[in-house]
Protein backbone atom coordinates (compact mmCIF):
# COMPACT_ATOMS: atom_id res chain seq x y z
CA UNK A 1 0.00 0.00 0.00
CA UNK A 2 1.12 3.32 -0.95
CA UNK A 3 2.09 6.56 1.46
CA UNK A 4 -1.02 8.24 -0.72
CA UNK A 5 -3.37 5.63 -0.10
CA UNK A 6 -2.47 5.71 3.05
CA UNK A 7 -2.58 9.57 4.21
CA UNK A 8 -5.88 9.51 2.09
CA UNK A 9 -7.83 7.03 4.25
CA UNK A 10 -6.77 9.01 7.36
CA UNK A 11 -8.05 11.97 6.12
CA UNK A 12 -11.50 10.11 5.61
CA UNK A 13 -11.16 8.74 8.77
CA UNK A 14 -10.63 11.94 10.12
CA UNK A 15 -13.42 13.19 7.74
CA UNK A 16 -16.11 10.58 8.97
CA UNK A 17 -15.03 11.08 12.82
CA UNK A 18 -15.04 15.12 12.54
CA UNK A 19 -18.48 14.39 11.07
CA UNK A 20 -19.90 12.21 13.52
CA UNK A 21 -18.54 15.18 16.04
CA UNK A 22 -20.27 17.24 14.81
CA UNK A 23 -23.89 15.66 14.14
CA UNK A 24 -22.89 14.39 17.83
CA UNK A 25 -22.91 18.01 18.98
CA UNK A 26 -25.99 18.98 16.71
CA UNK A 27 -27.93 16.34 18.32
CA UNK A 28 -27.16 17.37 21.74
CA UNK A 29 -28.01 21.01 20.87
CA UNK A 30 -31.44 19.85 19.65
CA UNK A 31 -32.11 17.84 22.83
CA UNK A 32 -30.99 20.66 25.23
CA UNK A 33 -33.37 23.15 22.63
CA UNK A 34 -35.82 20.22 23.22
CA UNK A 35 -36.10 20.41 26.52
CA UNK A 36 -36.31 24.14 26.65
CA UNK A 37 -39.12 24.20 24.32
CA UNK A 38 -40.74 20.93 26.20
CA UNK A 39 -40.51 23.45 29.94
CA UNK A 40 -41.72 26.36 27.66
CA UNK A 41 -44.70 24.17 26.80
CA UNK A 42 -45.85 22.84 30.05
CA UNK A 43 -45.64 26.65 32.31
CA UNK A 44 -47.41 27.76 28.83
CA UNK A 45 -50.10 24.81 29.71
CA UNK A 46 -50.29 25.82 33.49
CA UNK A 47 -50.65 29.57 32.18
CA UNK A 48 -53.83 28.24 30.57
CA UNK A 49 -54.95 26.18 33.21
CA UNK A 50 -54.85 29.69 35.17
CA UNK A 51 -56.82 31.92 32.70
CA UNK A 52 -59.32 29.18 31.52
CA UNK A 53 -59.83 28.91 35.69
CA UNK A 54 -60.01 32.77 36.03
CA UNK A 55 -62.25 32.82 32.76
CA UNK A 56 -64.64 30.54 34.31
CA UNK A 57 -64.83 32.67 37.65
CA UNK A 58 -65.40 35.88 35.36
CA UNK A 59 -68.07 34.15 33.62
CA UNK A 60 -69.84 32.88 36.59
CA UNK A 61 -69.36 36.64 38.15
CA UNK A 62 -71.01 38.36 34.66
CA UNK A 63 -74.03 35.39 35.03
CA UNK A 64 -74.51 36.87 38.74
CA UNK A 65 -74.31 39.99 37.20
CA UNK A 66 -76.64 39.74 34.81
CA UNK A 67 -79.05 38.06 37.15
CA UNK A 68 -78.89 40.81 39.75
CA UNK A 69 -79.36 43.59 37.01
CA UNK A 70 -82.59 41.62 35.50
CA UNK A 71 -83.69 41.15 39.32
CA UNK A 72 -82.80 45.23 39.78
CA UNK A 73 -85.24 45.61 36.44
CA UNK A 74 -87.83 43.84 37.30
CA UNK A 75 -87.79 45.85 40.92
CA UNK A 76 -87.58 49.06 38.94
CA UNK A 77 -90.72 48.28 37.02
CA UNK A 78 -92.21 47.08 40.38
CA UNK A 79 -91.16 50.63 42.12
CA UNK A 80 -92.57 52.68 39.05
CA UNK A 81 -95.53 50.85 39.14
CA UNK A 82 -95.88 51.81 43.46
CA UNK A 83 -94.90 55.10 42.55
CA UNK A 84 -97.59 55.33 39.80
CA UNK A 85 -100.06 53.73 42.18
CA UNK A 86 -99.03 56.45 44.90
CA UNK A 87 -99.31 59.66 42.74
CA UNK A 88 -102.96 58.11 41.82
CA UNK A 89 -103.17 57.82 45.59
CA UNK A 90 -101.93 61.15 46.19
CA UNK A 91 -104.40 62.51 43.89
CA UNK A 92 -107.20 60.62 45.44
CA UNK A 93 -106.41 62.22 48.94
CA UNK A 94 -106.05 65.55 47.72
CA UNK A 95 -109.05 65.43 46.46
CA UNK A 96 -110.54 63.96 49.39
CA UNK A 97 -108.90 66.29 51.46
CA UNK A 98 -110.51 69.73 49.00
CA UNK A 99 -113.86 68.14 50.30
CA UNK A 100 -113.24 67.16 53.21
CA UNK A 101 -115.09 68.85 56.38
CA UNK A 102 -113.00 70.89 58.80
CA UNK A 103 -112.87 69.61 61.97
CA UNK A 104 -113.69 71.92 65.19
CA UNK A 105 -113.55 71.48 68.78
CA UNK A 106 -116.47 72.29 71.36
CA UNK A 107 -115.90 72.04 74.93
CA UNK A 108 -117.95 71.64 77.63
CA UNK A 109 -116.24 71.88 81.53
CA UNK A 110 -117.37 69.70 84.23
CA UNK A 111 -116.23 70.42 87.73
CA UNK A 112 -115.61 67.74 90.67
CA UNK A 113 -114.83 69.28 93.71
CA UNK A 114 -115.56 67.79 97.51
CA UNK A 115 -113.93 67.44 100.88
CA UNK A 116 -110.51 65.50 101.28
CA UNK A 117 -111.15 61.44 100.71
CA UNK A 118 -114.79 61.64 99.26
CA UNK A 119 -113.65 59.41 95.91
CA UNK A 120 -113.75 62.40 93.76
CA UNK A 121 -110.89 61.16 91.61
CA UNK A 122 -112.10 57.19 91.57
CA UNK A 123 -116.28 58.53 90.81
CA UNK A 124 -114.76 60.74 87.91
CA UNK A 125 -112.64 58.61 86.22
CA UNK A 126 -115.51 55.75 86.39
CA UNK A 127 -117.74 57.87 83.69
CA UNK A 128 -114.56 59.65 82.06
CA UNK A 129 -112.38 56.88 81.70
CA UNK A 130 -114.53 53.49 82.98
CA UNK A 131 -111.29 51.36 81.99
CA UNK A 132 -109.00 52.85 84.50
CA UNK A 133 -107.89 50.65 87.70
CA UNK A 134 -109.34 52.78 90.52
CA UNK A 135 -106.41 50.57 92.84
CA UNK A 136 -103.42 52.67 91.51
CA UNK A 137 -104.96 56.13 91.67
CA UNK A 138 -103.52 58.03 94.63
CA UNK A 139 -104.86 61.67 96.16
CA UNK A 140 -105.32 64.21 93.40
CA UNK A 141 -104.06 68.10 94.10
CA UNK A 142 -106.10 68.84 90.74
CA UNK A 143 -106.03 67.79 87.34
CA UNK A 144 -108.14 67.26 83.68
CA UNK A 145 -109.81 64.63 82.48
CA UNK A 146 -111.08 64.45 78.65
CA UNK A 147 -113.40 62.14 77.04
CA UNK A 148 -115.04 63.05 73.46
CA UNK A 149 -118.71 62.15 73.63
CA UNK A 150 -119.42 62.96 69.66
CA UNK A 151 -118.39 63.77 66.62
CA UNK A 152 -121.26 65.72 64.35
CA UNK A 153 -121.50 68.10 61.14
CA UNK A 154 -122.35 71.09 60.90
CA UNK A 155 -122.46 74.30 58.42
CA UNK A 156 -119.22 72.05 56.83
CA UNK A 157 -117.52 71.30 59.49
CA UNK A 158 -117.04 68.45 61.87
CA UNK A 159 -117.83 69.30 65.65
CA UNK A 160 -116.38 67.39 68.18
CA UNK A 161 -118.21 67.25 71.20
CA UNK A 162 -115.58 66.90 74.39
CA UNK A 163 -116.46 66.52 77.94
CA UNK A 164 -113.38 68.39 79.78
CA UNK A 165 -113.38 67.42 83.47
CA UNK A 166 -111.34 69.37 86.14
CA UNK A 167 -110.88 67.33 89.24
CA UNK A 168 -109.64 69.91 92.17
CA UNK A 169 -108.35 68.08 95.21
CA UNK A 170 -109.69 68.39 98.60
CA UNK A 171 -107.65 70.97 99.75
CA UNK A 172 -107.76 73.27 96.37
CA UNK A 173 -111.44 73.97 96.89
CA UNK A 174 -110.68 77.76 97.42
CA UNK A 175 -109.21 77.51 93.66
CA UNK A 176 -112.53 75.25 92.25
CA UNK A 177 -114.02 78.13 93.64
CA UNK A 178 -111.96 80.45 91.69
CA UNK A 179 -112.50 78.61 88.72
CA UNK A 180 -116.25 78.68 88.83
CA UNK A 181 -116.06 82.45 89.04
CA UNK A 182 -114.08 82.82 86.30
CA UNK A 183 -114.34 80.33 83.69
CA UNK A 184 -117.16 78.86 82.24
CA UNK A 185 -118.72 75.64 83.44
CA UNK A 186 -121.14 73.74 82.06
CA UNK A 187 -121.63 70.88 84.62
CA UNK A 188 -120.58 70.58 88.55
CA UNK A 189 -120.40 67.13 90.70
CA UNK A 190 -120.24 67.74 94.11
CA UNK A 191 -119.40 64.81 95.85
CA UNK A 192 -119.59 63.78 99.11
CA UNK A 193 -119.45 60.70 101.71
CA UNK A 194 -120.92 58.94 104.43
CA UNK A 195 -117.41 57.99 106.29
CA UNK A 196 -113.83 58.78 105.93
CA UNK A 197 -111.11 57.01 104.29
CA UNK A 198 -111.00 53.20 104.67
CA UNK A 199 -114.32 53.67 107.08
CA UNK A 200 -116.83 50.84 107.31
CA UNK A 201 -119.86 52.94 108.80
CA UNK A 202 -121.06 56.02 108.31
CA UNK A 203 -119.13 58.90 110.58
CA UNK A 204 -121.49 61.62 111.47
CA UNK A 205 -118.73 63.81 112.48
CA UNK A 206 -117.25 63.81 109.15
CA UNK A 207 -120.83 63.89 107.60
CA UNK A 208 -121.30 67.02 109.63
CA UNK A 209 -118.04 68.43 108.87
CA UNK A 210 -118.84 68.54 104.91
CA UNK A 211 -122.95 69.91 106.04
CA UNK A 212 -120.42 73.06 107.23
CA UNK A 213 -117.88 73.06 104.38
CA UNK A 214 -120.62 73.68 102.01
CA UNK A 215 -123.48 75.19 104.02
CA UNK A 216 -125.49 77.77 102.86
CA UNK A 217 -123.81 80.49 103.06
CA UNK A 218 -120.76 79.02 100.94
CA UNK A 219 -122.80 77.90 98.33
CA UNK A 220 -123.18 81.38 97.70
CA UNK A 221 -119.79 81.79 96.73
CA UNK A 222 -119.94 79.12 94.02
CA UNK A 223 -122.60 79.63 92.82
CA UNK A 224 -122.42 83.32 91.71
CA UNK A 225 -124.06 84.85 88.55
CA UNK A 226 -121.47 83.69 85.52
CA UNK A 227 -121.60 80.52 86.83
CA UNK A 228 -125.39 80.08 86.91
CA UNK A 229 -125.69 81.65 83.81
CA UNK A 230 -123.48 79.07 82.48
CA UNK A 231 -123.94 75.82 84.21
CA UNK A 232 -126.90 73.62 83.12
CA UNK A 233 -126.65 71.00 85.81
CA UNK A 234 -125.41 70.29 89.35
CA UNK A 235 -125.38 66.54 90.59
CA UNK A 236 -125.10 66.48 94.20
CA UNK A 237 -123.10 62.31 94.80
CA UNK A 238 -123.54 60.91 98.25
CA UNK A 239 -120.61 58.97 98.18
CA UNK A 240 -119.71 55.24 99.92
CA UNK A 241 -122.98 53.79 100.05
CA UNK A 242 -122.13 50.70 100.21
CA UNK A 243 -121.32 51.63 104.65
CA UNK A 244 -125.14 51.18 104.69
CA UNK A 245 -127.04 48.48 104.92
CA UNK A 246 -130.35 47.79 103.65
CA UNK A 247 -132.96 48.07 100.34
CA UNK A 248 -131.66 50.24 97.73
CA UNK A 249 -134.61 52.24 98.35
CA UNK A 250 -134.17 52.45 102.04
CA UNK A 251 -130.01 53.16 102.11
CA UNK A 252 -130.84 56.16 99.34
CA UNK A 253 -133.08 57.44 102.01
CA UNK A 254 -130.86 56.97 105.03
CA UNK A 255 -128.16 58.68 103.02
CA UNK A 256 -130.11 61.35 101.82
CA UNK A 257 -131.19 62.27 105.08
CA UNK A 258 -127.99 62.51 106.32
CA UNK A 259 -127.74 65.28 103.62
CA UNK A 260 -130.77 66.26 103.93
CA UNK A 261 -129.65 70.54 104.74
CA UNK A 262 -127.27 70.33 101.87
CA UNK A 263 -129.85 69.16 99.44
CA UNK A 264 -132.50 72.03 100.93
CA UNK A 265 -129.12 74.61 100.29
CA UNK A 266 -129.08 73.50 96.75
CA UNK A 267 -132.88 73.20 96.04
CA UNK A 268 -132.71 77.46 96.38
CA UNK A 269 -130.98 77.29 93.24
CA UNK A 270 -133.39 75.14 91.51
CA UNK A 271 -135.38 77.73 89.56
CA UNK A 272 -131.76 78.53 87.57
CA UNK A 273 -130.11 75.36 87.62
CA UNK A 274 -130.85 71.43 86.96
CA UNK A 275 -130.35 69.66 90.39
CA UNK A 276 -129.96 66.12 90.31
CA UNK A 277 -128.89 63.47 93.36
CA UNK A 278 -127.19 60.14 93.08
CA UNK A 279 -126.71 57.61 95.94
CA UNK A 280 -123.88 55.41 95.24
CA UNK A 281 -120.55 53.71 95.37
CA UNK A 282 -116.94 54.61 93.74
CA UNK A 283 -115.77 51.90 94.62
CA UNK A 284 -118.11 49.83 93.68
CA UNK A 285 -119.64 51.22 90.58
CA UNK A 286 -123.50 52.10 91.79
CA UNK A 287 -125.26 54.70 90.30
CA UNK A 288 -121.54 55.78 88.75
CA UNK A 289 -122.76 54.59 85.50
CA UNK A 290 -125.83 57.01 85.22
CA UNK A 291 -123.80 60.12 85.67
CA UNK A 292 -122.28 60.01 81.66
CA UNK A 293 -126.05 59.80 80.81
CA UNK A 294 -127.35 62.79 82.63
CA UNK A 295 -124.06 65.21 82.33
CA UNK A 296 -124.74 64.46 78.26
CA UNK A 297 -128.77 64.85 78.53
CA UNK A 298 -127.91 68.07 80.47
CA UNK A 299 -125.56 69.73 78.91
CA UNK A 300 -125.15 68.86 75.61
CA UNK A 301 -127.23 70.25 72.99
CA UNK A 302 -129.86 67.93 70.76
CA UNK A 303 -127.86 68.41 67.90
CA UNK A 304 -124.53 67.01 69.45
CA UNK A 305 -125.85 64.15 69.38
CA UNK A 306 -124.39 61.46 66.52
CA UNK A 307 -126.10 57.55 66.19
CA UNK A 308 -122.87 56.38 68.14
CA UNK A 309 -124.18 58.55 71.36
CA UNK A 310 -127.67 57.62 70.42
CA UNK A 311 -126.87 54.17 71.06
CA UNK A 312 -124.96 54.63 74.06
CA UNK A 313 -127.57 56.58 75.96
CA UNK A 314 -130.27 53.71 74.46
CA UNK A 315 -127.72 50.95 76.14
CA UNK A 316 -127.82 53.25 79.48
CA UNK A 317 -131.55 53.99 80.69
CA UNK A 318 -132.39 56.78 82.96
CA UNK A 319 -131.49 56.51 86.32
CA UNK A 320 -134.33 54.59 88.51
CA UNK A 321 -136.36 57.59 90.29
CA UNK A 322 -135.54 55.80 93.86
CA UNK A 323 -132.38 57.87 93.43
CA UNK A 324 -133.76 61.32 92.46
CA UNK A 325 -134.84 64.13 94.44
CA UNK A 326 -139.02 66.04 93.51
CA UNK A 327 -141.16 67.34 95.17
CA UNK A 328 -143.63 65.95 97.74
CA UNK A 329 -146.94 65.70 95.72
CA UNK A 330 -145.71 66.54 91.86
CA UNK A 331 -146.68 63.90 89.25
CA UNK A 332 -144.61 63.21 86.04
CA UNK A 333 -146.88 64.38 83.61
CA UNK A 334 -145.15 62.88 80.92
CA UNK A 335 -141.36 63.47 78.65
CA UNK A 336 -140.11 66.22 78.54
CA UNK A 337 -136.53 67.59 77.25
CA UNK A 338 -133.83 64.88 76.50
CA UNK A 339 -136.01 62.35 77.84
CA UNK A 340 -136.68 63.87 80.94
CA UNK A 341 -140.16 64.95 82.37
CA UNK A 342 -142.02 67.49 83.22
CA UNK A 343 -143.26 67.96 86.86
CA UNK A 344 -146.74 69.56 87.75
CA UNK A 345 -147.29 70.58 91.33
CA UNK A 346 -150.99 70.37 92.55
CA UNK A 347 -152.70 72.88 94.47
CA UNK A 348 -152.08 72.02 98.07
CA UNK A 349 -148.67 70.51 97.62
CA UNK A 350 -146.33 71.48 100.92
CA UNK A 351 -143.73 73.78 100.26
CA UNK A 352 -140.67 74.98 102.18
CA UNK A 353 -139.80 78.89 102.04
CA UNK A 354 -142.23 79.27 99.00
CA UNK A 355 -141.21 76.25 97.19
CA UNK A 356 -142.49 72.61 97.11
CA UNK A 357 -140.70 70.62 100.39
CA UNK A 358 -137.95 67.70 98.85
CA UNK A 359 -138.24 64.43 99.97
CA UNK A 360 -136.76 61.15 98.55
CA UNK A 361 -138.91 59.54 95.69
CA UNK A 362 -139.50 55.26 95.55
CA UNK A 363 -141.50 56.20 91.96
Amino acid sequence: MSFFSIETSSVVILAIAVIGAVLTLHKVRQRRVHDVHVDEAGKLRAEMSLVRRELQLRNADCDRIARHYARLQVELKEKEECLLNLDSDILWHREQLATRLTRVRRTYRVLTMGVKYTGKTSLTLKWANPLVDLGTLKGTKTDRYERTVSITPSDERLVEHVFEIHDWGGEHIVDAQQEMILEEIHGVLLVVDLTGKDGKAADPIRIQAQLRAFQPEALRFFFGPKMLSTCKTVVLFINKSDVLSGTSAEVEKTAMDHYRPLIEALEHYRPQIDLRVFVGSASYGHSTHHLFAHFVERILPRSGYDPQLLQRMKADPDPPRAGTVRPVGMRLTGPGTHGGYVLQTPPGASTLNGRPRMVVSDA
